[in-house]
């Protein structure tokens, strides 16, 4: 009797010792700070315990940005801030799946915005810019030509002898110049990744495409939330699937992947709203 007792103490010691080291191994979003950078608006996210890359995505309508950390907690400090600062109205934030944890911030924007990732000591910051626009170069006007060294505006003060023979140079001049105009470049090589959704049925073809560019253009086609995971971008893909529903086509494409997937519907029926991606913890 008394050796059982003793075993019970010692397991319930071990259980006592255990429970701050996993707590330690938590990982959790302390709060979020805005501040205004040397060009850019700047958004800090702070975390602790056990270090997590954050998946992000950009979404339309309304513009917002999601900055996803898997395997994190909301901690009781984090708060929802009204900003109201250039691009940015406010952030969200909260406990966006439970098992696994999945911590989601929500950057509500006024338009779309560059963004970019920033690592830095227990968090990230986002730094947001206006989007990039094409710049046009305008070509030069082409001089007008002339005639021994006078405009064709003048030509009447040339002499008659002079003004036919130099026509004549500036007009095979003019002949050289045209065919010397360079052939118009090569069409642009066919995308890699190619995503239909037509009826409620997705189509993905992919010769070679990564696995963040078929994950984006899913996205764009079905309006469905998915943050994309750190190291997609280095995943190339081979696939020809569908036209099937678009849970059954994404099963296909990601089984057999590195991630562990979830798929979440939208009420009454409305198709696919979520998809949750967590990369799988190496088996041995």
């Amino acid at each position: 009797m008394q050796s059982f007792s003793y075993l019970g103490a010692l397991l319930a010691v071990g259980s006592l010792l255990a429970a701050p080291a996993a707590a330690q191994d938590r990982s959790f979003v302390r709060n979020v700070a805005v501040r205004n950078g040397a060009t850019a608006i700047e958004i800090e996210i702070h975390t602790s315990g056990a270090a997590v890359s954050p998946n992000t995505q950009a979404i339309t309508g309304p513009d917002r940005i999601v900055v996803d950390f898997p395997g994190a907690l909301p901690s009781s400090e984090l708060r929802a801030l009204r900003v109201n600062r250039g691009p940015l109205k406010g952030i969200r934030s909260g406990l966006f799946f439970n098992d696994p944890p999945i911590t989601r911030i929500v950057l509500d924007l006024l338009e779309p915005q560059a963004y970019q990732i920033v690592p830095i000591p227990n968090g990230v910051v986002v730094r947001l810019g206006p989007a990039s626009a094409e710049t046009n170069v305008a070509s030069a006007p082409l001089s007008a030509p002339t005639i021994g060294g006078a405009h064709l505006t003048s030509v009447a003060k040339v002499s008659e002898h002079l003004a036919v023979a130099e026509a004549g140079a500036a007009l095979r001049s003019a002949v050289s110049a045209v065919s010397q105009i360079p052939p118009p470049p090569p069409e642009p090589p066919k995308p890699a990744v190619n995503v239909t959704f037509q009826n409620g049925l997705l189509r993905i073809r992919t010769e070679g495409g990564t696995l963040a560019e078929v994950l984006f253009e899913v996205q764009r086609q079905t309006q469905a939330e998915i943050a994309i995971p750190a190291g997609a971008e280095q995943e190339q893909v081979v696939a020809d699937l569908g036209p099937a529903p678009a849970r059954d086509v994404l099963a296909s494409l990601l089984n057999g992947s590195s991630y562990n997937f979830i798929f979440i519907d939208g009420e009454q029926g409305r198709g696919l709203e979520k998809v949750v991606l967590t990369r799988r913890e190496p088996s041995f």
